[in-house]
């Protein structure tokens, strides 16, 4: 990839902007190809795939790479991801094909653990047979008061020499606490996965019991953890992906239980979150069968990766390699730090999700360095992987705010003042009303709508939206549709999720030969909202 040619998909001509839907990578790559072929098969979404492809991107990367903000802050690529959807959507079928790779290479490896652990053993009794020898030879001097600093000296260098077991090579886990998730971690491999194609049993489980730690190793922070019943250990340098499906009432459960805990602490908004389009009915049985040649690029690369990382862990003298961005690259990056950072203002996209929009450009920044180590693209990262990146993880953000957040209390204050429009409104035509502010604030439907702040919260927004404009002070223009010349700073079900109003996407502009006349009409078959 080039600098100086964005393809139209990786246009990063402006950054405040998504239209909700979800953005392909080159055709080319093997991140893109294999997600395509997978999808067909499966016949799942095209961004359902991704996210799972993703996933394993992410273990194979993690314990080979790092990535640094153009700020010189050096952060993991590990990833935490949530894919919702219902029983029937062959999330265990998805799952299967990207990381089936990966418990071949556990596997292979787990093998080659149990031979070096029967060497270990031969090792383990010849050395214990010299410290006996050893030992004996001191308590012999000792008795007849002999020097014993010579033996000593054999004992200290003997005990340098005591055989370490091999590793077990652990990368995936499924339903565990975070201590053994953590002691896992420790003394197996510092690099894993917390998978699970129907995650009920991990989140309604043990695994959610410390979300703070889960939050610490995401980051890559060292911890010491204290064990009563079993020596206490810490932790360096964690790497941890996380890969969950669950179905919709699995989510509701656990925001219902733990939903203000977790947003609080922070592990909700390090999820990047997908609810794709069901498949479900619509399937025609025709998906053919997976390249090959595709589907052996994709795995092999994984493979090599892994093998890459556990030659870093056996090797104290190798480290990981840090990435780092293109000097265009490095502005763009800053320009979208910025966009975020102002959304997170009164008003902005991200004013009710701050904790997730402070993390977003986190996870934007992972996404772009795990895409460049698999593809296995040279030197640093460019702008269009970063403007890829960045749209992809737009979409991610969407789906967080529309199904992981919950409504922030502008959209309830929005959805009345609708309501209440509709209700006291004079209709001049159909699907037009206009009001006086002075009404709503007398007569609106419940205290908090006629508090003036909260008043003009849900007007700003519902000018913000393109539905409503002051023809003059205090008296309001409202449309069921975009009003033609109004200039939107927000699209509703996508920036925002108002229910009383039609999505930006159920809309279509109808501009005159003379593009003058400007006039958004509601698309065919969408059943009407009940006014």
């Amino acid at each position: 990839m080039h600098e100086d040619h964005y393809p139209d998909f990786l246009s990063p001509s402006n950054l405040n902007t998504g239209d909700g839907e979800w953005p392909a990578y080159d055709e080319h790559s093997r991140f893109e190809s294999a997600s395509q072929e997978v999808a067909q098969h499966v016949e799942v979404a095209p961004e359902m795939a991704r996210t799972a492809a993703l996933s394993a991107m992410a273990l194979a990367c993690q314990g080979m790479v790092d990535v640094a903000f153009p700020n010189g802050n050096v952060v993991p690529t590990s990833l935490h991801l949530l894919t919702i959807a219902e029983t029937g959507e062959r999330k265990t079928t998805l799952e299967n094909w990207f990381f089936n790779p990966i418990k071949r290479f556990q596997k292979d490896k787990k093998t080659e653990s149990e031979h070096a652990q029967q060497a270990y053993q031969r090792q383990l009794k010849n050395w214990q047979t010299g410290e006996k020898i050893l030992n004996k030879e001191w308590a012999k001097a000792f008795e007849n008061e002999e020097p014993a600093e010579e033996i000593e000296q054999r004992q200290v260098k003997h005990d340098a020499c005591k055989p370490q077991p091999p590793r077990t090579y652990q990368l995936i886990y499924e339903n565990i606490t975070p201590i053994a998730l953590a002691y896992g971690l420790y003394e197996n491999l510092p690099i894993a996965c917390l998978v699970s194609s129907e995650a009920g049993n991990i989140l309604e489980g043990k695994a959610m019991e410390d979300l703070p730690m889960l939050n610490s190793i995401w980051s890559g922070s060292s911890l010491d953890v204290t064990r009563r019943a079993s020596p206490s250990f810490t932790l360096n340098d964690p790497r941890l992906t996380m890969a969950l499906m669950a179905q919709p009432k699995v989510i509701d459960r656990f925001l219902e239980k733990r939903g203000e805990e977790a947003m609080d602490n922070g592990f909700l908004s390090r999820l990047l979150v997908i609810k794709p389009m069901s498949m479900i009915g619509k399937r025609e049985g025709k998906g053919r069968a997976v390249d090959s040649a595709t589907m052996d690029r994709f795995n092999q690369r994984v493979t090599t990766l892994l093998e890459t990382s556990m030659d870093i862990l056996a090797h104290e003298d190798r480290q990981r390699r840090v990435l780092a961005f293109t000097p265009s690259a490095k502005e763009h990056w800053r320009k979208i730090n910025k966009t975020i950072e102002q959304a997170q203002a009164e008003h902005g996209k991200y004013f009710h999700t701050r904790g997730h929009g402070s993390k977003l450009m986190d996870n934007i920044t992972r996404v772009a360095a795990i895409i460049h180590t698999f593809e296995g693209y040279e030197g640093d990262i460019d702008t269009p992987l970063l403007e890829y990146a960045r749209q992809l993880c737009n979409g991610y953000s969407n789906h967080f705010i529309q199904y992981m957040a919950g409504n922030p209390e502008i959209v309830t204050l929005t959805n009345q003042l609708v309501r209440d429009i509709r209700r006291l409104g004079a209709g001049q035509q159909e699907g037009t009303y206009h009001f006086k502010k002075v009404m709503i604030s007398q007569r609106g439907g419940g205290r908090h709508i006629r508090k003036p702040k909260n008043l003009n919260a849900a007007i700003k927004l519902l000018t913000q939206l393109g539905h409503l404009e002051e023809k003059s002070p205090g008296n309001f223009r409202f449309s069921e549709t975009i009003i033609g010349n109004t200039k939107l700073h927000f699209k509703n079900g996508v920036d925002y999720y108002v229910d009383e109003i039609l999505k930006y996407d159920e809309q279509e502009l109808h501009v005159s030969g003379n593009g003058r006349y400007r006039e958004f009409k509601q698309k065919p078959n969408i059943s009407q909202h009940s006014h």
